[in-house]
């Protein structure tokens, strides 16, 4: 029933995706609506995400738990980020270096924060 799920999830972001875009032009929308393409984008990745890990689970002979939610989000939100830029005409190798780095540290961070006991 997970995958069906995860399958529905995946189609409908990237319906809304490709809908999105196949609606609206950039140079008619306002600066700030331009954001939703990217977001619908991450939620795209990020579905296809859960379903990767979904059929890892039903097809897979060793199963290690549920899937990393802050992998995803990080391996997501760092593709999103290196094609705005490339949208923009800005990445560069100095960029992609810059971005990895920050995702990795951020992603220690965050991992080393909550791995640890609250003191009380």
């Amino acid at each position: 029933m997970d995958l069906r799920r995860q399958l529905i999830r995946m189609g409908t972001a990237w319906s809304a995706l490709g809908a999105f875009m196949m609606l609206f032009q950039p140079q008619k929308l306002p600066v700030v609506i331009l954001i939703v393409p990217f977001l619908l984008l991450f939620l795209a990745f990020y579905s296809l995400w859960g379903l990767l890990y979904a059929l890892r689970a039903r097809f897979s002979a060793n199963n290690t738990g549920p899937p990393s939610k802050r992998l995803g989000v990080a391996i997501c939100t760092t593709a999103v980020f290196l094609i705005v830029l490339q949208s923009l005409g800005q990445l560069t190798l100095r960029d992609v270096i810059t971005i990895l780095t920050i995702v990795l540290l951020g992603y220690a961070y965050v991992a080393r924060n909550l791995s640890r006991a609250p003191n009380q």
